[in-house]
């Protein structure tokens, strides 16, 4: 080689060098460690204002059931079997076992505490959040940029969804081993010593068992190679020896060696809960959604738990979108040496959400918030460090807007943890801003059904039908309202439609068996409940199935194991408290029945069998307030007011004795009759009813 060609390679290569040589990093001791420490503490502090307000909160119905609050294997707390079960089980359609572990460790130390679960989250956001701005911090050696945009990755109003719900400690704790990953690879790449990789490799390994959206870290590792630590064509040893792309890839052989396990785990656990959706549809929905990402970003207003699946797709509006990604993807590529950390920033961003992208569909949403926890990371990245590089001219005003930022965020923040207080509000909310939401009709209605409003429950659950008649579950909980009211003919009409969509549905028999048993179809609720137990056995069914047969203590030692794993059901104590009462243990079903009550005060059935023990026992006046919470709850259930009528006839009350019997028999005068025959045990005749309203109506003459 000539010496004009020399002078020509070393002048290429000087340019090379300054192109990517590394940022001066500060160090905690030129900087302050005490800035350092008090960014920290700052940050916690946002973190704990912004979302304590979680503690009073309580679970919701939807995921939360399996994850805890119906999950046996987990209301065990951490156990030998537990551990073994959440290794080697697929279970929600997933298979993440240390996320399993955190929840039992939970149970164990507090209980089935929903707001002592929901800061177990808030204290794993916030551990994940130290470590973003520690990574950020040892890989740029710039703290206030750092800060920022830890803070924006803590306090964004889309963290809601991830923090406050239980059953998302996979995000969270993902996120923690994710960021804990980036730091100890930093501190890799400024050591240089290959030792480092192996606490880099378990972390990454921690993270994919929490959930296995983090199979993205690694490509993520890559980019970082680019900007900050700008390794590419760095000198790295002897003169001659420089990190090159495949060296890259090489040292990180282990992390992408964990991918195919968990690949393959996935897969294997999420094959019931694949959708199918034209490729067509799924690729249309994936550019909207990466755009609405892009809006929900800078105007985070009208979040939602769920957010319908995109079935009418407007195809110029998914062009305008895939422009607009096209034309941010050129400016970045374009911008690459100039400004490392757009690109970074983007890929990052495009990258981390393609798991939960919608290419393959998982569930019935078209995107949501949880799924942008990791991803918007990129795009604080890329913000800050853009708005710091070209924004010099305003420098002066950036603090301030930094700060009016994040303050707007923590109060938008603050405001959307407010809607997850429990499921009717979450709903309801969810309701408010999206159209067509069949899933928060649903989980709307089953709340309301759970807390004794069925009426209103009616109106989600018709709703829910309307937009999707194939939902078997929208089937069998219409089925349940229609019951709770007191129509038996809709009720057994919407449950058999159930069955007939989904024959594998245990709830849809169970259901059903409830409807004929109160009709007194006992064989046929026998065989009923057989078939659900066969489906999917469980302690209550086995109660209910012993209690059908007519075995009370086999009945007992069911229902009282069933109380112990779902200690809120009211459902569930009240058949817990007929077999207290069917053994004479009259103090305990009261405790029983009053407990249901607690629960849901206008149970049905609790108060009817309440109040029929207490005016078995001579507590007559506390039996009619019952019995008179019974007939409110269904208004055209005439059983409360044959009891009624019953106590009144015997408390020398004729006047209101005959006013609840004409009250039944304006409802169903044969059903009527049916019922007073059973309750008083006399033989049956046609004219039983209308012989007692007479002999009630000959005391109030002679008076």
């Amino acid at each position: 080689m000539g010496r004009k060609a020399r002078l020509r390679e070393l002048q290429k290569t000087t340019e090379r060098v300054a192109i990517v040589q590394p940022v001066p990093r500060e160090t905690p001791g030129s900087t302050g460690r005490r800035q350092l420490l008090i960014a920290c503490a700052l940050l916690v502090a946002a973190i704990a204002i912004v979302f304590g307000r979680l503690h009073g909160q309580d679970f919701i119905n939807f995921d939360d059931p399996d994850y805890v609050t119906a999950n046996t294997v987990v209301k065990e707390g951490v156990t030998a079997n537990g551990i073994g079960w959440a290794f080697t089980k697929f279970h929600s359609s997933n298979w993440h076992p240390l996320t399993w572990i955190t929840h039992m460790i939970d149970v164990s130390l507090f209980g089935v505490d929903a707001g002592a679960h929901k800061l177990v989250n808030v204290a794993f956001h916030a551990g994940a959040a130290i470590f973003l701005l520690l990574f950020l911090f040892r890989a740029t050696g710039e703290l206030w940029p750092s800060a920022i945009v830890a803070a924006l990755f803590a306090l964004h109003p889309t963290r809601v969804e991830s923090v406050a719900w239980v059953s998302e400690r996979k995000d969270v704790l993902s996120a923690f081993f994710w960021m804990l990953t980036l730091f100890l690879y930093a501190g890799y790449v400024q050591s240089g010593r290959k030792t480092r990789l192996i606490g880099v490799t378990i972390a990454f390994a921690c993270a994919l068992m929490s959930k296995p959206s983090a199979i993205t870290l690694p490509f993520v590792l890559l980019l970082l190679d680019w900007w900050p630590f700008q390794r590419l064509g760095r000198v790295t040893g002897a003169p001659e020896a420089r990190t090159t792309p495949g060296s890259l890839i090489v040292e990180k052989l282990p992390l992408f060696a964990l991918l195919i396990p968990s690949i393959l785990l996935t897969l294997r656990a999420q094959t019931t809960a694949i959708g199918k959706v034209s490729l067509a549809g799924r690729l249309a929905n994936v550019v909207l959604s990466y755009v609405d990402y892009l809006r929900m970003l800078v105007w985070p207003s009208g979040l939602a738990v769920l957010y319908p699946y995109r079935l009418a797709i407007d195809s110029t509006a998914v062009a305008f979108a895939a422009v607009l990604l096209i034309a941010i993807t050129i400016l970045a590529i374009y911008y690459a040496r100039r400004a490392p950390f757009f690109i970074v920033g983007w890929f990052w961003f495009l990258g981390t959400i393609v798991p939960m992208s919608g290419l393959v569909q998982v569930g019935r949403q078209s995107m949501a918030d949880r799924y942008t926890y990791i991803s918007y990371v990129g795009l604080f990245i890329a913000i800050v460090w853009g708005v710091r590089t070209f924004a010099t001219r305003f420098a002066r005003a950036l603090p301030a807007i930094a700060i009016a930022i994040l303050a707007a965020c923590s109060v938008a923040t603050f405001v959307q943890a407010g809607y997850w207080k429990n499921s009717e509000a979450l709903f309801s909310r969810a309701l408010d801003v999206t159209s067509r939401n069949d899933i928060a009709h649903l989980s709307l209605g089953a709340a309301m059904l759970e807390g004794g409003d069925a009426q209103d429950a009616l109106v989600h659950f018709r709703a829910a039908a309307e937009i999707d008649p194939s939902n078997a579950i929208v089937q069998s909980d219409l089925g349940r309202a229609l019951a709770a009211i007191g129509d038996a003919a809709g009720a057994e009409a919407a449950l058999r439609q159930a069955i007939a969509l989904d024959p594998t549905l245990a709830e849809a028999y169970r259901n059903l068996a409830d409807v004929k048993m109160r009709a007194g179809q006992r064989e046929e609720a026998l065989a009923l409940l057989q078939k659900a137990n066969g489906m999917k056995p469980d302690t209550a069914t086995r109660g209910e199935l012993a209690a059908t047969r007519g075995d009370v203590d086999a009945a007992l030692n069911e229902y009282a194991a069933a109380v112990r794993e779902s200690p809120n059901d009211a459902q569930i104590r009240n058949g817990y408290a007929a077999m207290l009462a069917r053994k004479g243990r009259d103090e305990d079903a009261l405790e029983q029945y009053l407990e249901a009550l607690r629960i849901n005060p206008t149970h049905y059935d609790a108060n009817m069998n309440l109040g029929a023990l207490l005016s078995r026992l001579g507590r007559d006046r506390e039996a009619i307030e019952h019995f008179n919470k019974a007939a409110e709850a269904r208004p055209n259930s005439l059983e409360p007011h044959i009891y009624l009528a019953l106590i009144y006839g015997n408390s020398n009350d004729p006047t209101r004795a005959v006013a609840e019997v004409e009250a039944a028999a304006r409802i169903d005068q044969a059903e009527a009759n049916r019922v007073f025959t059973d309750a008083v045990h006399i033989p049956f005749k046609e004219t039983n009813l209308a012989d007692y309203r007479a002999a009630l109506l000959a005391q109030m003459h002679q008076r």
